[in-house]
């Protein structure tokens, strides 16, 4: 009898399309048995879970440098913050006092603290926040398998796949995809900033997450067809629907062939006006896919994201190792590092940020930064340290008024007079902008240009304030406009504004890696594009194709 025919739906995190036989990833299960152990053993117990630990560090040491050299130091980055974790002690005590107060194995801790930090990931509302659940849950199960010396994973032969979890760990990524057999991933779980989706997009393996219960509906064998760029997966296609997507493909990879050239052409158009494709990133190892595909810097780093590989509050000194690695990157490129847009929903376990009642007007990036100067500070002292690369720029998410940039300045001052004072080297021209995604600070930007050296203009939030509409509300996701007449007259003032004060203006956000909306912007004037990197060649090959005086 025929396999099922089905089309299932998710999200496609990496585009493109591969048909192939599936295989079924394993995955570890946490115990829900809780065997009490008598006091004499406790110690015992304790040992038994360091020694894990121990063995579990050297496993990603190992597995980092495999992947290092595979794969480069890019994609080895993420084992770094790995072994960070194990490192922390606070983890393996959280685990060690619940084996003495529960008198438990240690299998039963570590599945009680995995679920608990899960859980906790889980509430956040920030999609980018939930997906660094998975680092720590990859850290604990490799924790508890070698508490099993039995559990042996399953050899794998190199036959090219398509691969099929319910999830994949950051390590569990790093090392299946990048043997070079994977023709596609197809995931019950996941999201666009996972780490999966981030390799699979750098590697060309075309992915789609957010299935829901695909693992349930395919077993090893079965053929699928993972459509990335639509985000569909389909199980057991007819053979009219399999030569349909081959041509697809085929049309799809010729395409892919011709922005690739674009990606090494003169960013500029037809009448020889320059344009600045930049790209958006969060973790540095998209920095070396960003500048392949054409990016001339890095517009926005998400610098919140050092929080979530580690279960403490990060030190000076990781934030200046990550800022520090991105600059040399992408030398002589700029880098626009975002101080931390944390609080309200995009909230931090390790900050115990209290729950609001209006998350997105609360207290959050530059607000939170403000009531919290410790931290602020810690970034600002990191981010002059990296400043020493001279392509390093700073810059404030969620400006409302200008008091908050003169509250900026004066602490940036007083942290440079530190450094002076230490004998840290810094650069003391260190570029200062601010992110316009507030209506008031919009209106306020010719005097708001005054006060900084460039402004980047965040459209997604500002669409979204400016329109009084909740994009991910399908109740009201049709006046989502970013065409609306009344935001277009806006950002032209803005646009105008800032040029007329002959400093530099960005827009960042999916305005600008949407082409019609990208000519509309340039036909403004606007010369700075930031985005997701896999935009950039479709927006350069738009750009290169008119003349700026006809638009």
């Amino acid at each position: 009898m025929a396999s099922e025919y089905i089309r299932l739906r998710g999200i496609g995190v990496s585009p493109g399309i591969a048909l192939g036989s599936v295989r079924l990833a394993e995955r570890v299960v946490f115990t829900s048995r809780k065997e009490i152990i008598p006091p004499e053993e406790i110690d015992k117990e304790i040992d038994r879970l360091r020694r894990s630990f121990q063995e579990t560090k050297r496993d990603i040491a190992e597995i980092k440098n495999q992947v290092r050299d595979k794969l480069g130091k890019e994609h080895a980055f993420i084992f770094e913050a790995h072994l960070l974790i194990l490192e922390d002690n606070s983890l393996r005590n959280e685990i060690e006092n619940l084996i003495r107060k529960e008198q438990v194995r240690a299998e039963w801790a570590i599945s009680r603290i995995h679920d608990h930090y899960m859980k906790v990931f889980e509430t956040l509302e920030d999609e980018y926040f939930r997906q660094r659940r998975f680092d720590l849950s990859d850290v604990l199960s490799k924790v508890y398998r070698h508490l099993q010396p039995y559990a042996r994973e399953t050899k794998e032969d190199d036959a090219e796949k398509i691969l099929v979890a319910h999830e994949l760990l950051p390590s569990e990524a790093a090392i299946k995809l990048g043997k070079g057999n994977i023709l596609g991933v197809a995931l019950d779980m996941g999201g666009q900033t996972s780490h999966t989706a981030i390799l699979a997009r750098s590697l060309n393996i075309p992915a789609v997450v957010g299935l829901r219960d695909i693992t349930k509906k395919v077993k090893d064998g079965d053929v699928i067809i993972v459509d990335g760029t639509d985000g569909e997966v389909i199980i057991n296609p007819p053979l009219a629907i399999r030569k349909e997507f081959i041509s697809k493909k085929k049309k799809y990879d010729d395409y892919l062939r011709e922005l690739r050239k674009t990606s090494k052409l003169a960013s500029e158009t037809l009448d020889g006006v320059r344009f600045f494709p930049l790209a958006n990133i969060e973790l540095p190892e998209e920095v070396s896919l960003a500048l392949s595909l054409g990016a001339e810097g890095i517009g926005l780093f998400r610098s919140e994201f050092i929080y979530l590989r580690r279960t403490t509050i990060p030190s000076e000194e990781d934030h200046y190792q990550v800022y520090s690695q991105i600059a040399k990157k992408a030398f002589p490129f700029p880098v626009y590092i975002r101080t931390i847009d944390i609080g309200g929903e995009k909230n931090i376990p390790q900050l115990n940020i209290e729950r609001e009642p209006n998350p997105a007007l609360g207290l959050r990036a530059i607000r939170f930064s403000l009531k919290n100067r410790s931290i602020f500070r810690t970034q600002l002292r990191a981010v002059l340290k990296a400043s020493i690369q001279k392509n390093v720029r700073l810059l404030i998410p969620m400006v409302t008024e200008m008091e908050e940039i003169e509250e900026v300045k004066w602490l940036l001052n007083e942290v440079k007079t530190e450094l002076t004072r230490e004998g840290v080297p810094f650069d003391p021209n260190l570029p200062l902008g601010v992110m316009i995604e507030v209506p008031a600070a919009a209106t306020l930007v010719d005097e708001m240009i005054k006060e900084v050296d460039y402004v980047s203009i965040g459209t997604n939030d500002l669409i979204q304030y400016y329109l009084a509409v909740d994009r991910s509300n399908e109740l009201v996701a049709y006046l989502y406009k970013p065409l609306h007449p009344s935001l277009l007259r806006l950002l032209k003032w803005i646009i105008t504004s800032v040029q007329e004060a002959e400093k530099e203006v960005t827009v960042c956000g999916e305005m600008a890696a949407d082409p019609l909306c990208a000519l509309v912007l340039l036909g403004f004037g606007l010369r700075h594009f930031s985005m997701n990197p896999i935009f950039i060649p479709r927006i350069k090959k738009v750009l290169r194709c008119v003349e700026r005086e006809y638009i």
